[in-house]
């Protein structure tokens, strides 16, 4: 790590915390933002209407939701045969299926009859869907195979297609996306350099080991926007600063609005004066690596390599392969933006998944969707603090816990993320103040945020992945 001095002034875009890497490497940094987004300085402000004005529900629901790649979920929900679940985005609601010959079918979740909508639940099993209201049924692969009553029926009525709507699907490292365009281009290329900086993970041998939802009254983008920094840490969460280096990071932007913050942990903040006492929090770092404090005779400075050696050692406390991650990325926190609406605070012992997805007509509200996701730990190891996992949650991979849907009067997230909700909702309350009259101003240690808007409009504008109809 290089010397850092607590009075410079340092250039947040090109500063690194990481000695320079080869190139192919994870911690390889990317080309400087401007290169991929030139129009990124028209971005620092912002003006606040687009969180709170109806028109910009459909607006962005014509242009960015209709057009682009959204995660649906995890194959690992889709077992067996007959295994599907519900994914709810804006306007439409879609089963995820895994039909007869193995493959996974994403259908437009409702009836060719009068449009009552298939499925009401989030997850089932079975080997057709029938339709609730009149009984009308589907095969996995959304083909009909029962009008009922079909003799009462007029030829015309019947005339065309009464198939299941279907809509692209591929998948990526245990992921399942989905695409209502079929203009947009492939999802591996759709995705670029995210699936070679985040193959280490092996994301698709994980399992999931929590799930909760809740209802926000705000805006998908004010809450995506609060997990798209670390300015707020030092301010929302104060109790991190002593092992979290939040004031300087790596900002690695991709193409399609794809982006990377690597924020280095167990090293004190530079705000604090104190960079060498081996702090309380530092230690808990430590002996949930495995390693006792009362042996350690270093300063804060080299607890980051101590934990890093700890965990390459084959006998380390998870029971993990670390050889296939650098440094950083076994002791830092790697958080990936996958544009327009997810985030992955990844660690090779899990990752913590955030989708925020919109409300189908108020733009004030919005659902918020954490996964946690993990490895399989050896017999008797425990999540470390920072995943996010109760005492209760089964990590084992055994059994797949239930969806649970929360409040934020009582989200069940952990002390960090419910910090982080209690800002949300205010700022979408603060954003229609006649007080706040001059929009969004963003710092450049929320360069993510500028690229996000940077290529939201982008959609907008109609730059981005049109089909013919739209763009004539």
């Amino acid at each position: 790590m290089k010397n850092r001095d607590a009075n410079a002034s340092y250039d947040p875009l090109t500063w690194e915390i990481w000695d320079s890497a080869g190139s192919g490497s994870a911690d390889e940094k990317a080309p400087h933002p401007h290169i991929l987004y030139p129009e990124l300085p028209e971005y620092r402000r912002i003006d606040s209407s687009a969180y709170f004005d109806p028109k910009s529900v459909d607006q962005e629901w014509q242009q960015l939701w209709t057009q682009t790649w959204t995660c649906a979920g995890r194959i690992s929900d889709l077992p067996t045969v007959g295994s599907w679940f519900r994914y709810d985005i804006g306007k439409e609601s879609f089963i995820i299926a895994r039909g007869h010959d193995d493959q996974i079918h994403a259908l437009y979740n409702v009836c060719q009859h009068r449009g009552r909508q298939l499925v009401d639940g989030e997850r089932g099993q079975g080997l057709k869907f029938v339709c609730p209201f009149h009984s009308w049924a589907y095969d996995l692969a959304g083909k009909n195979i029962r009008v009922t009553d079909r003799q009462m029926f007029d030829q015309q009525a019947l005339c065309g297609d009464v198939n299941l709507k279907s809509v692209r699907c591929e998948t990526w490292a245990g992921f399942i996306f989905i695409s209502m365009n079929p203009q947009a281009p492939a999802l591996l290329e759709f995705l670029g350099d995210l699936t070679r900086v985040m193959k280490s993970y092996q994301m698709e041998d994980m399992h999931v080991v929590r799930d909760v939802v809740l209802s926000m009254d705000c805006n998908w983008k004010v809450g995506l926007e609060a997990f798209l920094e670390s300015y707020h840490l030092h301010a929302t969460h104060p109790q991190a600063m002593p092992a979290t280096e939040d004031y300087l990071g790596q900002f690695d932007i991709f193409k399609n609005g794809h982006a990377r913050h690597v924020t280095a942990v167990a090293i004190p903040s530079v705000r604090l004066k104190d960079q060498t006492t081996v702090n309380p929090l530092l230690q808990y770092l430590m002996m949930d690596s495995g390693i006792d404090p009362a042996s350690f005779n270093g300063t804060a400075a080299e607890v980051r390599n101590a934990i890093c050696d700890a965990k390459r050692n084959p006998d380390n406390r998870f029971g993990l392969d670390y050889s296939k991650f650098t440094d950083s990325q076994i002791t830092d926190d790697w958080n990936y933006f996958v544009f327009p609406n997810m985030t992955l605070n990844s660690h090779p012992e899990g990752i913590l998944i955030m989708r925020f997805l919109p409300h189908p007509t108020d733009p004030n509200q919005f659902n918020y969707h954490v996964l946690v996701i993990m490895p399989k730990l050896k017999d008797g190891a425990k999540a470390p603090f920072y995943m996010g996992v109760e005492e209760h949650d089964d990590i084992s991979g055994a059994t797949r816990p239930e969806r649970i849907h929360s409040s934020t009067e009582r989200p069940q997230l952990g002390e960090v993320l419910e910090q982080d909700i209690s800002n949300i909702e205010a700022v979408q309350r603060g954003l229609k103040s006649k007080g706040f009259a001059g929009g969004m101003r963003y710092a450049e240690h929320e360069l993510r945020i500028q690229v996000l808007h940077a290529e939201l409009n982008r959609y907008i504008n109609g730059a981005k992945f049109q089909s013919p109809e739209k763009s004539s």
